[in-house]
């Protein structure tokens, strides 16, 4: 049986990035994302085969209905969960909304907890799992306007070291990623191009000690890191992956 990986948001930024480590690894990748054409450019470069679930996150049923034909697939064995979809957005408290919170808690949050909980049980029965959950600098230490982000990010470290206590004694290991600054879709400069891109990345880079901007790649590499067995000994840990910005 071969091993395999469900990773979400896999269709561009850190989520590619780890599809294809991954997959660099021998690992058969389940692609989970909203967009089926970024999805089918991801899949043509995971070497070790991979399979789409282009759904929505938000969409329960849709969700639970593909995370049970995964797991009846004979042929791979899917060992690590990738929870790395995220959404943010950026708003002080006084314009802000509720549904500005509910959505960010929805796809931050709820999101991994449901995927999480889906996959336990098929963990539990073969005494070996390991979930990462991508949340972010912010979740450690906020900065203005990004109420609900932080807040959901906070949620989402906390629950992780909750977790890793409950299904460490099933074999499951539980364990967080926090990037900082990295070049993703997630931020409005990653669309810069050329010259105009250079420069605001050249004026974010000394925010970080170590002098620039993070990659989909630096990230991935810890994903994949702290996901397989080169860290076997390892749940329950909060990683900052961030170039030092969270020590500034």
């Amino acid at each position: 049986m071969k091993k395999a990986v469900l990773i979400t948001g896999a269709g561009s930024g850190i989520g590619k990035a780890t599809a294809l480590e991954f997959s660099k690894n021998g690992y058969f990748v389940h692609l989970m994302g909203r967009d089926k054409q970024k999805l089918e450019d991801v899949a043509l470069h995971c070497r070790a085969g991979a399979a789409l679930m282009s759904c929505d996150l938000t969409d329960v049923a849709a969700v639970t209905k593909r995370v049970g034909e995964i797991i009846e697939n004979p042929l791979y064995q899917v060992e690590v969960l990738v929870n790395n979809a995220g959404i943010f957005k950026t708003h002080t408290i006084e314009d802000s909304s509720d549904e500005m919170w509910r959505e960010q808690f929805e796809v931050n949050m709820l999101a991994p907890m449901r995927l999480t909980r889906l996959l336990t049980p098929y963990f539990k029965k073969h005494r070996r799992g390991s979930v990462v959950n991508v949340s972010s600098t912010l979740g450690m230490r906020p900065s203005g306007a990004t109420g609900a982000y932080s807040a959901s990010k906070a949620a989402l470290n906390n629950w992780t070291q909750l977790l890793a206590q409950e299904l460490g004694p099933l074999g499951i290991r539980v364990n967080c990623v926090c990037p900082g600054l990295v070049d993703t879709p997630i931020h409005p400069f990653h669309l810069l191009e050329g010259a105009a891109k250079d420069e605001a990345l050249k004026g974010m880079a000394h925010l970080q000690p170590l002098g620039r901007i993070g990659t989909p790649e630096d990230v991935a590499r810890s994903i994949y890191f702290v996901g397989s067995d080169l860290s076997g000994w390892t749940t329950g840990a909060i990683m900052a992956v961030d170039g030092g910005i969270n020590l500034t």
